[in-house]
């Protein structure tokens, strides 16, 4: 178990039970884990590296070992981006995942497809996310989002509660091709050229 997994656990109390909006009819966004981890994000979490990169949460666990991460995280390593790109995963429940904790409970062990939200948790992600993304635009330079339209949706609703500025790219079908052109720009391209 990594370091970074002990110091949360410390702080979450976890029981390792699988959170499952298909298991359960609660609003998943107030379980007692997800809640302390929301916490936890804000009060503990840390990062100094240039640009935030939102990527989707995926159903297969850990994030890592999906075919659009596996792009993502080898185009960031092809283009030496590791020491300037901090990964977060955009969640539901959790909100934000940082690459650093993906392997961790809960993030390794809980379900809520996207198509299980009713409108009013939907909006709850929205207003949730916004605390955060400020979090996150007080750490890094920049905020760039790839993500499908669910979470595309999500996050420029949040970002436009918050005022922030985030460039987000929305793919579909072309999600390989998306995420490979938009990290490989990151590499070429001048600090400030894709604030919009």
């Amino acid at each position: 178990m990594s370091s970074a997994c002990e110091q949360l656990y410390e702080y979450l109390k976890p029981d390792f039970t699988r959170i499952s909006k298909r298991d359960n009819t609660d609003d998943l966004f107030r379980h007692p884990v997800v809640m302390r981890w929301h916490r936890y994000f804000l009060e503990n979490w840390s990062s100094n590296k240039e640009i935030a990169l939102l990527l989707p949460c995926t159903v297969v666990k850990p994030y890592s070992s999906s075919p659009t991460h596996k792009i993502a995280y080898a185009i960031l390593q092809k283009y030496n981006l590791e020491e300037k790109v901090q990964v977060y995963s955009v969640s539901e429940p959790m909100l934000l995942v940082p690459r650093e904790l993906e392997e961790c409970y809960p993030f390794n062990n809980y379900d809520y497809p996207p198509a299980l939200m009713s409108k009013e948790e939907k909006e709850e992600f929205v207003e949730l996310l916004t605390k955060p993304l400020i979090k996150i635009s007080k750490l890094h330079e920049r905020l760039i989002g790839i993500l499908p339209r669910h979470h595309y949706e999500i996050v420029k609703g949040a970002a436009e509660i918050s005022h922030l500025k985030i460039t987000i790219y929305p793919y579909g079908r072309l999600a390989f091709k998306t995420i490979a052109n938009v990290i490989r720009n990151l590499s070429l391209s001048n600090p400030r050229s894709l604030i919009v």
